[in-house]
């Protein structure tokens, strides 16, 4: 799924205004409402939910515009529900028909895009205008991976747009259809594949698929026709600013239909979703500075900043004492999200497989876990997380730490000693104090063989940016799952249709391509599962990437939060939260 920041914490601030109007105090916004404050370690890169494909934007925008499913946040597996469906699809025997019934009652958001400004009901056409936005090349999308090659009718369409004029693009967008996503009535979706995807329910869980009122894209669509700023969704919350390197601020949607909260998933069930008024969430790209917030009661929840550990765990993985007296609670959240070093297998360098194997056994992983993560993570040996159907079994890491190895293979790779190999230039995701930590780390990894870096910081769009465009020649990786499914994993290193934000690597092996293309169709079991490890026996012998960990992140939570719930693949999460504003006064100083 989307490319994660690394250890941005996951905190928030409130933010008192202060000033002086006509010799008077400026009113707080916030006084009286259930507001809910939440720290961003970067900038949005986008609003709009074909663009949208970072961990910082998918924080946000998954709360103002729904897709058609959801996961179950009361169920211990990855259970999809309907969200913006009425129900599960309806399957032809070949599964490669289905119908999707829509809900009735839902509505887009009030907004003056619309007549009156009165939010419209949804139709079955503006999903279907969504899907046509993923192919659409003024949109820049990052989703046509989700349906090419798998609607018919797609990849066709795609092309046609693509070959087409520019000033007739938007002529053969209006009058080409997708013959395999089309609606049938204003209530009925129908999708024909080219063949059984098993992975289509996921797949419709996903911003790519939330649907997209045209009138949106009329009044607010910028020269690509993307709605960056000023999104419009049916969701529990409602786009209000965006203060670029400050804050961005959703308030309760007064449209919203008021789902219940289920049963299981907190104080508040079976009463009328959401219970905030308000979220803000303050950016901040320093640690520090937000762990301090948190612990000032400025923020609502917080991931534990690698410097702060000992201020809130103990050796023995519990909360401290001071944590305890707070009445603080803990949470785990782990199992979709790695780290790993990222090898343009197109830079002419980077080529060379030894010297990428030569990297690879450079990196202490137990170091790089014990002081980025408090050996909060996991050495990664595969490329899937634990807990996933047909990840291989006992997988153990080729290229490992090695330094006599390691010395060996970029010797053979025709570089004793590092002699004659020009410094790589080595992207981060950050510029941040960890970043450069991060920075400082592997440059002293890699010069124990020989070999120098060229550290470069970045803020996070701009490296998605490089990385969007295949700039990057060594890069810092990171993936979450879009989706509890290996294929979603693999697919990353699939070169067929993928553009560089899926497959930044640019790895092409025609063998890993045919393997891929054959499980990718495959259901769960015991031959899908011998496919993904011959997958993972190549990717282990030939590098592309240099495995790194899996994130386990230790959550904190203010004793004033109600319903907290939290998983990698729930991303809508603020509907269900609520803010005790009582117990607040009470702890917070």
């Amino acid at each position: 799924m989307k490319n994660p920041r690394p250890f941005s914490v996951v905190a928030a601030s409130i933010v008192f205004v202060f000033g002086v109007v006509s010799g008077c105090s400026r009113p707080d916004p916030d006084e009286g409402k259930a507001v809910f404050h939440r720290i961003l370690g970067d900038d949005i890169k986008s609003f709009d939910p074909a663009a949208a494909y970072d961990e910082v934007s998918l924080e946000i925008l998954p709360n103002i515009m729904e897709p058609l499913y959801q996961y179950d946040i009361t169920s211990q597996v990855y259970r999809v529900i309907p969200l913006l469906a009425a129900d599960l699809p309806t399957f032809s025997k070949d599964k490669k028909t289905l119908r999707i019934p829509l809900r009735a009652g839902v509505r887009f958001g009030d907004d003056p895009a619309f007549p009156g400004g009165k939010g419209r009901a949804l139709k079955a056409s503006d999903f279907v205008f969504a899907v046509k936005r993923l192919a659409d090349p003024r949109v820049d999308s990052q989703g046509a991976w989700i349906f090419e090659g798998k609607i018919a009718g797609f990849d066709t369409f795609e092309k046609k747009l693509r070959t087409a004029p520019k000033e007739k693009i938007s002529e053969v967008f209006a009058k080409e259809e997708i013959p395999g996503f089309r609606a049938v009535d204003d209530s009925t979706l129908e999708l024909k594949l080219v063949k059984p995807y098993p992975q289509i329910l996921h797949v419709l869980t996903m911003s790519f698929v939330a649907p997209v009122a045209p009138e949106a894209v009329a009044k607010y669509g910028d020269e690509k026709g993307r709605v960056d700023n000023n999104p419009i969704g049916t969701g529990p919350f409602r786009f209000v600013n965006y203060d670029r390197g400050h804050e961005v601020v959703i308030d309760r949607s007064p449209s919203f239909r008021g789902d219940p909260l289920p049963k299981g998933a907190g104080l508040d069930a079976g009463k009328p979703m959401p219970f905030l008024d308000r979220v803000r969430f303050t950016i901040i790209k320093e640690t520090q500075p937000a762990w301090l917030k948190f612990l000032n009661g400025e923020a609502e929840f917080s991931k534990i900043p690698k410097d702060s550990f000992a201020q809130a765990m103990t050796p023995a993985m519990k909360l401290t004492p001071e944590m305890e007296k707070r009445n603080i609670s803990l949470t785990m959240i782990s199992g979709a999200c790695y780290y790993y070093i990222n090898f343009n297998m197109s830079d002419k360098l980077l080529a060379n497989k030894y010297l990428r194997q030569a990297m690879g056994s450079a990196i202490d992983r137990k170091k790089w876990i014990e002081l980025f993560t408090n050996n909060r993570g996991e050495k990664m040996v595969t490329v899937i997380p634990p807990g996933i159907a047909d990840r291989v079994e006992n997988a153990t890491l080729k290229y490992d730490y090695d330094l006599p190895r390691a010395k060996e293979l970029l010797k053979k790779a025709g570089y004793p000693e590092g002699k004659g190999l020009p410094p790589i230039v080595f992207d981060m995701r950050g510029a941040d104090s960890v970043s450069r930590q991060m920075g400082e780390f592997f440059t002293d990894q890699f010069a124990q063989i020989g070999v120098k870096l060229n550290v470069v910081y970045n803020t996070f769009p701009a490296f998605l940016e490089k990385q969007n465009k295949g700039q990057l020649q060594l890069s810092y990786g990171g993936w979450i799952l879009d989706y509890p499914d290996v294929e979603n994993g693999y697919q990353q290193l699939w070169a067929n249709h993928q553009a560089p934000i899926v497959n930044p690597s640019l790895y092409d092996n025609p063998k890993y391509n045919a393997l891929y293309g054959k499980m990718a169709s495959m259901e769960p079991g015991p031959a899908r599962a011998k496919i993904v490890k011959e997958m993972d026996d190549l990717i282990q012998e030939e590098v592309p990437w240099a495995f790194g960990f899996y994130r386990n992140d230790y959550v904190l939570v203010q004793p004033w939060v109600r319903n907290f719930r939290a998983s990698f693949f729930t991303r809508d999460g603020y509907k269900y939260y609520g803010v005790d504003n009582e117990l607040k006064k009470k702890y917070a100083k």
